[in-house]
């Protein structure tokens, strides 16, 4: 057998590296690769190496319908530069549109000059996008998978552990207007570093993608607050027992092989565009 044949893949070397899947606690071997933030978040899918980690396919696989949908709602600003990336938008929304439901609960805010008036203090910092809502179930079924899919994902990433059974993570997303509003959870980003993305040699996706995380020094829990373009935030607190954390509604390893109900506690972005 020759060299190359003996060589290891980079399928391979996750998988060696990460035997088991980090989504259902260490509990199941890993079968596939997971891409976390997925491949379609970005710009024709282009996404620099990093954040690979070993997972079942059932893991895999069951966030597929929350990561086109969160896809799609992170295209919302700014808009697209090319026209490449403008049909790319065109096909995400045809698909979205798919879902059954969608298209009825993402709708335009009718009053949208009142809407401008209330945030009148910054309307003139605001794009010329229609207000949309976005505090359906659906969409907040997408952000508290996908969320928390990605939270356990960088706990992974920035301790170097599986987050075990007994642990648990708590998400919470911003929307853009939010973020006008000055409502970001300022005293966690104060911890934080001041961020970073993806990047493969002088390719960097810090446009469309960052994370900040805050890691104390015993490494049992951790917080994360990742932003996607200009469109919204998503703050992530894990921990490795799930009393560790504050109050409120979390999610164990496994959860993407239960059925999840969603708890409107966490559905912090009521509105955005």
């Amino acid at each position: 057998m020759g060299e190359a044949k003996q060589r290891e893949t980079f399928s391979q070397r996750i998988r060696r590296e990460q035997p088991f899947c980090i989504f259902c606690g260490g509990t199941t071997p890993s079968e596939t690769v997971e891409h976390y933030p997925p491949r379609i978040i970005f710009e024709g899918k282009h996404r620099p190496m990093g954040l690979e980690f070993g997972a079942c396919r059932v893991c895999n696989e069951a966030s597929r319908e929350a990561d086109l949908i969160v896809a799609m709602l992170s295209r919302i600003m700014p808009d697209s530069r090319t026209e490449a990336a403008r049909q790319e938008v065109k096909r995400l929304i045809g698909a979205v549109l798919r879902i059954p439901g969608f298209a009825q609960e993402v709708r335009p805010e009718m009053d949208q000059l009142g809407t401008l008036l209330r945030y009148r203090d910054i309307a003139a910092q605001l794009p010329s996008w229609n207000f949309l809502r976005i505090d359906g179930p659906i969409v907040a079924k997408a952000m508290t998978i996908f969320a928390s899919k990605l939270g356990i994902a960088m706990h992974t990433a920035t301790t170097r552990r599986i987050l075990p059974l007994s642990g648990a993570v708590a998400v919470q997303w911003y929307s853009n207007l939010q973020a006008y509003e000055d409502k970001l959870p300022k005293e966690f980003l104060a911890m934080c570093g001041p961020g970073k993305t993806l990047r493969q040699g002088a390719f960097q996706v810090g446009d469309q993608f960052r994370v900040s995380s805050a890691l104390p020094s015993d490494g049992l829990v951790s917080g994360h607050f990742a932003i996607f373009r200009d469109s919204f935030g998503i703050l992530m607190g894990v921990a490795e027992q799930a009393e560790d954390l504050e109050g409120g509604w979390a999610l164990s390893p496994g959860f993407l092989k239960r059925p999840l109900k969603v708890h409107p506690v966490r559905q912090a972005a009521r509105e955005g565009y």
